[in-house]
């Protein structure tokens, strides 16, 4: 009896799956590119062995630098020491384990600036075993994610990519960002005022039989390769809800263009956006800053503004233009509070918004 055979390129035994040595030789002997026709020839084959590669280090992105728009062909050390990692990489003994349905599942996930990543394991008495990798590189739109954004599109990323592995199954899914466990936790419900983005994810993940827990990153198997992204994948794409928010917004006398920029000019929401970007501190934060820290899993960036939930974030040098296109709808305090509350928020809006119509209604006696 055979103990193990060939088949589409991979050696298929009792123990896993490799890639056949026959094939990977073209890959270990292929020369230096020359061009960037030539590297993403390399760089094809490697990632038709994507799901071996869970070890890599982040010394590859140089070759993936080279085939950016506007980037001048430059092969030096750099280039040279991560085109050798790469054929190192699969000049090792790569083993993945065989699904097996009576073996308990794991999914780990993990984003960087520049990538998500997943891996589906299997528990054992070896420990975790993977049976596959997976990783994507992040679009422009989805680099301006917040932290907690990208994190969670680490998990939507891998529930599809392994979807016929897990639906139906019970898998435990690991993630190295704790603030998902009070959004995505199976016994979670999601925040009201949760982004649209979140909300479509919850959804998303209610199909699914899943705990949701948390590993630090220093033991988050997917880490590495989320910052080393096989395959990019570019998507232009505003959701629709989002999309008609910006439009109903460009057309009051407040347009994205200025919040974005006011946004950027504001000392707190300037702190907000990064925070959002790049995750909170676990410390108290400033006065000014808590009514946003205490929303923090319900803030989202959109284009460079700041939503809370599906509303925009208003720095404070355009509140007053707001206040005063609100009170030309002529509807009262009280329906300027139900408009308001449909497209805009700041932190005490609602008081600064009776203020407004006190002083307007004793101005005009």
């Amino acid at each position: 009896m055979l103990k193990e055979i060939n088949f589409l390129g991979y050696r298929l035994s009792g123990e896993g799956i490799r890639p056949q040595p026959e094939k990977t030789k073209a890959i270990k002997e292929a020369p230096k590119p020359e061009n960037q026709q030539q590297l993403k020839a390399f760089l094809g084959m490697i990632n038709d062995y994507s799901k071996f590669l869970g070890n890599l280090s982040n010394t590859l992105a140089p070759l993936y630098r080279l085939l950016q728009k506007n980037v001048c062909w430059h092969w030096g050390k750099t280039e040279d020491k991560a085109f050798t990692a790469a054929k190192t990489a699969l000049s090792s003994d790569i083993l993945l384990t065989h699904f097996s349905p009576e073996k308990e599942l794991i999914l780990t996930c993990d984003a960087s600036p520049d990538g998500v990543a997943a891996v589906l394991s299997h528990q054992d008495d070896m420990g975790e075993r993977p049976i596959a990798f997976a990783s994507r590189s992040l679009s422009q739109a989805e680099k301006n994610y917040s932290q907690l954004d990208r994190e969670g599109l680490s998990i939507i990323f891998g529930v599809k990519k392994f979807h016929k592995f897990l639906f139906g199954w019970n898998v435990t899914i690991f993630t190295d960002h704790k603030p998902l466990l009070g959004l995505f936790g199976e016994h979670k419900s999601i925040p009201e005022h949760a982004s649209p983005r979140i909300q479509r994810w919850a959804i998303t993940l209610a199909a699914y039989d899943y705990q949701l827990k948390h590993k630090p990153g220093s033991e988050n198997n997917a880490e590495g390769l989320s910052r080393l992204p096989l395959k990019t994948i570019e998507l232009n794409y505003v959701p629709d809800d989002v999309d008609m928010l910006f439009s109903v917004i460009d057309a009051t006398s407040v347009d994205v263009c200025d919040i974005k920029r006011e946004t950027q000019k504001d000392e707190c929401l300037k702190k907000v956006h990064e925070y959002c970007l790049n995750g909170w501190p676990t410390e108290s934060v400033r006065d000014l800053l808590k009514p946003y820290k205490n929303r923090q899993l319900e803030l989202s960036l959109e284009s460079g503004c700041i939503l809370w939930g599906s509303r925009v974030v208003i720095p404070q040098s355009l509140q007053q233009r707001v206040l005063n296109t609100l009170h030309d709808t002529h509807q009262g305090a009280s329906k300027m509070k139900s408009l308001a509350r449909s497209w805009f928020w700041w932190p005490h809006m609602d008081a600064d918004i009776m203020m407004h119509d006190r002083y307007i209604h004793i101005n005009s006696k």
